[in-house]
């Protein structure tokens, strides 16, 4: 069963789910987030230097306008990279749309800017300014593929945004030359747009599988460790059972020697009576033994059937009060049952089962005070709830009071027949039947468990 759960959580990490999708996009944005310094720091020194010659060559005074442009951008890209960056964790749905989208106009606004390089240095008159402009406009839409590929959108917009005003600029300078470098434009372009979709897949996909397989290594290690918990409490079982139904079949053994001790002269009703009520007190013990470790056996192997059907909760109640009303009666405390005329759903044996073995529990530890029985409405629900006055559960170890085997009282002052198996079987019932079966205790003051059962 382990090894099923651990193929079908394989399965599931390779499931593109909707949240997993968005996981990745923040990735994505995480690495674009990371490229910032770069794009600001190579815009402004390739910027300057295109400014620089441009002014020095034709003296455009519009290039200094231009330059403040680009600055102006890329600074704008750094700022909103420094506001979205702490919020990245926390991106979901429209928010991360928002982002993508606002990160993507200034993408396309910066290429835009670059976009209008080629009108201020490409005239189709001066070789050195041609290829100049040409290079620094290239260079720039190459080196974006590999800053900006995290977000497909943005790139493609910037590449059409930087290279489209050159090509529209190449074709009306016209000539074999000026139009052969606009096509040659056109192929670069598509080539880049190719490029940056493939990358953007490979990267992606790479995003995903480490997360698959974070995901994976995660449940190989919850499993691990579930094979160790469940290795460790069958061990405690086993040592459970053991001691267990040793002490019974210890004192059928001591019974039957005493009795086959005694002279013809020593044999009379009252001695064997003496004799065979210990043994029945044994056999009791051992048959209470088997019977729990045989149903929580079927319930961990999943043959446990459940038949239900409408019961009326009075009639659960009464039998607690024939079986354990004696018993408390014996202890001096107080069997209170508030059933009401709820009618429930579920399977009544095994509700009967779940109670039997809470109040059992309750009238067991309970030595003074009472034990109450409350059936309380809770709007589609009936809350069953058993309430004792006994010694209480500290907090710490009410998560393991459910583990077979585990009892925390002092077994050298309380000689009774309980194993630690009632409340493990009690949970693996209401887990069955989807009963929440919950507790509450104090020490010094005692503990309730509550269980909900849907009304009919």
């Amino acid at each position: 069963m382990a090894m099923t759960s651990i193929l079908l959580d394989a399965h599931d990490c390779t499931d593109d789910s909707a949240d997993e999708r968005e996981a990745v996009r923040r990735d994505l944005l995480g690495v674009l987030f990371g490229h910032t310094p770069t794009i600001v720091a190579g815009n402004v020194a390739v910027a300057s230097t295109a400014a620089a010659v441009l002014v020095s060559t034709e003296g455009h005074s519009a290039v200094w306008v231009w330059l403040a442009v680009v600055c102006l951008l890329v600074a704008l890209r750094a700022l909103y990279v420094r506001w979205m960056q702490p919020q990245l964790a926390v991106l979901a749905g429209h928010q991360l749309d928002r982002t993508e989208r606002i990160y993507t106009a200034i993408a396309a606004l910066t290429g835009l800017a670059w976009g209008v390089l080629p009108w201020l240095g490409y005239e189709g008159r001066d070789p050195f300014m041609d290829f100049f402009s040409v290079a620094m406009l290239v260079g720039m839409a190459g080196g974006a593929v590999t800053a900006t590929t995290a977000l497909p959108r943005a790139l493609n917009l910037y590449l059409m945004c930087a290279l489209v005003p050159f090509i529209v600029k190449s074709w009306l300078i016209g000539g074999v030359i000026n139009i052969a470098g606009g096509l040659t434009i056109v192929f670069y372009l598509a080539v880049l747009i190719s490029f940056g979709r493939n990358a953007h897949a490979t990267m992606r996909n790479a995003l995903l599988l480490t997360r698959q397989n974070a995901r994976l290594a995660d449940t190989l290690r919850r499993e691990r460790d579930a094979v160790q918990t469940a290795m460790r409490a069958k061990n405690l079982f086993m040592a459970g059972v053991t001691h267990d139904l040793r002490q019974p079949v210890h004192a059928v053994g001591l019974h039957m020697r005493y009795l086959r001790s005694l002279r013809d002269d020593e044999v009379n009703h009252a001695t064997v009576n003496e004799a065979c009520a210990g043994v029945d007190e044994a056999v009791r013990a051992m048959s209470s033994q088997l019977s729990r470790l045989i149903e929580l056996s079927r319930l961990e192997a999943g043959e446990a059937r459940v038949l239900r059907r409408a019961l009326p909760l009075a009639e659960v109640l009464a039998s607690c009060t024939a079986q354990f009303g004696p018993l408390a009666r014996d202890k001096g405390i107080e069997l209170v049952i508030r059933s009401g005329r709820a009618v429930v759903d579920s399977d009544p044996m095994m509700l009967r089962s779940i109670l039997d073995n809470l109040v059992s529990n309750a009238v067991r530890y309970t030595d003074h005070g009472r034990v109450l029985i409350a059936a309380r409405p809770r709007g589609d629900d009936v809350e069953l709830q058993v309430w004792d006055t006994g010694p209480g559960i500290a907090e710490d170890l009410i998560p393991q009071i459910f583990i077979p085997y585990r009892r925390f009282d002092d077994r050298q002052t309380r000689h009774d027949e309980g194993q630690g198996l009632g409340l493990a079987l009690a949970r693996k019932q209401a887990e069955l039947l989807g009963h929440p079966l919950t507790v509450r205790s104090r020490v010094g003051h005692g503990s309730v468990f509550a269980l909900r059962v849907p009304k009919v």
